[in-house]
C-alpha cells in the first residue's frame, strides 16, 4: 500500500542534524553510500513516539497547574489554553528564535510507522497540524546529544543488551557498516564515549576484549550460554571503560612515555578530542597507560614536538609514518 508523504517543514539546524544521523547511523540505501533518510526518520518515530508522547503530556501538565492556581478559570478553558500554550512554546523553541521553518524533510509513512501517525491524528493534535506534531518531534530529539539520540534510535537492541548483561548471557548479533557479519559475543558493559558522540558496547569474541558502537548492531537475540569472564579480560575492559572504548586494546600494552616541546604541551591542551589521560607528568614528560592505538592516532600530528621515548614499537609507527609524510 501506497501512502502519501508528509511534509514537515524545520529549521536548517534541525535537518542537517537528521541527516547526518542517517549517515552516522548506518541508514544506507542499497548502494551503501547514500544515506537513507526516510529509514532513519521511521526509526526516530517508532522509537521515540513514547517517550516524546510522555514529555508533552508532562509540559501540558505543568501548564495546567500553573493556570490553575494562578487562575479564576474554569476547567474547560484550562485545558483548552494549556494545549494552545504549549503548541506556542513548542514552536519557540522550534524556531530557535531566530531560524525560520524553511527546511523541508519529507516523511513517507510505512507499514511499521502508519499505526503510530495514525494514533497520533486520532488522539494527540489538539491545536496543530501533524506536520506540527513531528516539527515538535524532530525538534525535541534534535537537542538531544548524539549518544543519546544513539540510544534512541536503536532502543531495541540496546534494551536487549543491558538485559543480556544484567543476565550475564551471551547474545547473537549481526552488525551492519560496510559488510554485515553475524556471531556470537558475550556482553559486558555500554561506555559512552567522554564527547557524548557515540555508545559503544564492550564484548568479549572468543579470546579477544573489543568494542563495538551501538549503531553498527542491527539485531540482537540472547542465547542461553553464560557470558564468563577471566580475571585479565575484566581488568581490560576497566581500561577501556577508563581511557576510551573506541580505541582498540590488547592485554600485552604497557605504558607509553613521551616527551613534549613546550609548543608541544601547548598543542596537547588545545586539542582535545581523544586526548589521552595522562597517569603522571613529571615536566615535560607524560606517561600514559592508554591504548597504543590512541597514542599513536592522537599524537602523529604533533610531528617534531613529541618524542616517543618508549616503548620502540610505538616510536616506530610514528616514526615511519612522519617519514611518509615527508
Amino acid at each position: 500500500m501506497e501512502y502519501d508523504k508528509i511534509k514537515i517543514y524545520v529549521t536548517k539546524r534541525v535537518a542537517e542534524i537528521l541527516e547526518k544521523d542517517a549517515e552516522t547511523f548506518y541508514f544506507l540505501k542499497k548502494d551503501g553510500i547514500t544515506p537513507n533518510k526516510n529509514a532513519m526518520l521511521t526509526a526516530l518515530i517508532i522509537n521515540y513516539f513514547d517517550l516524546f508522547k510522555k514529555r508533552q503530556e508532562e509540559l501540558n501538565d505543568i501548564i495546567k497547574k500553573t493556570l490553575l492556581d494562578n487562575t479564576s478559570l474554569s476547567q474547560e478553558k484550562v485545558m483548552a489554553l494549556s494545549s494552545l500554550i504549549a503548541g506556542k512554546v513548542n514552536k519557540e523553541i522550534a524556531s530557535d528564535l531566530v531560524d525560520k521553518f524553511d527546511c523541508l524533510v519529507s516523511l513517507k509513512p510505512t507499514k511499521d510507522s502508519q499505526p503510530i501517525i495514525d494514533y497520533i491524528e486520532a488522539y494527540l493534535l489538539d491545536n496543530c497540524s501533524l506536520s506540527e506534531y513531528f516539527r515538535n518531534m524532530f525538534v525535541s530529539y534534535t537537542a538531544l546529544p548524539q549518544d543519546m539520540r544513539e540510544e534512541i534510535i536503536f532502543k531495541n537492541q540496546y534494551a536487549t543488551l543491558s538485559e543480556a548483561i544484567n543476565k550475564r548471557k551471551r547474545v547473537f548479533i549481526t552488525t551492519k557498516g560496510q559488510r554485515e557479519d553475524r556471531f556470537e559475543i558475550s556482553p559486558f558493559l555500554f561506555s559512552r564515549s567522554k564527547e557524548e558522540m557515540h555508545i559503544y558496547l564492550l564484548y568479549k569474541n572468543r579470546d579477544s576484549c573489543r568494542s563495538i558502537k551501538l549503531s553498527r548492531i542491527k539485531s540482537v537475540a540472547i542465547v542461553e550460554n553464560e557470558a564468563k569472564f577471566k580475571e585479565n579480560e575484566i581488568e581490560l575492559f576497566k581500561k577501556m571503560l577508563k581511557y576510551g572504548a573506541q580505541f582498540s586494546y590488547s592485554f600485552d600494552e604497557g605504558e607509553v612515555i613521551v616527551r613534549l616541546t613546550p609548543y608541544g604541551q601547548k598543542l596537547f591542551h588545545k586539542i582535545y578530542v581523544h586526548r589521552p589521560i595522562p597517569e603522571s607528568v613529571d615536566k615535560d614528560v607524560y606517561t600514559f597507560k592508554c591504548s597504543y592505538t590512541q597514542i599513536i592516532q592522537y599524537f602523529e600530528r604533533f610531528g617534531k614536538e613529541v618524542e616517543i621515548l618508549s616503548p620502540q614499537s610505538v616510536k616506530d609507527i610514528i616514526y615511519t609514518f612522519h617519514k611518509q609524510c615527508v
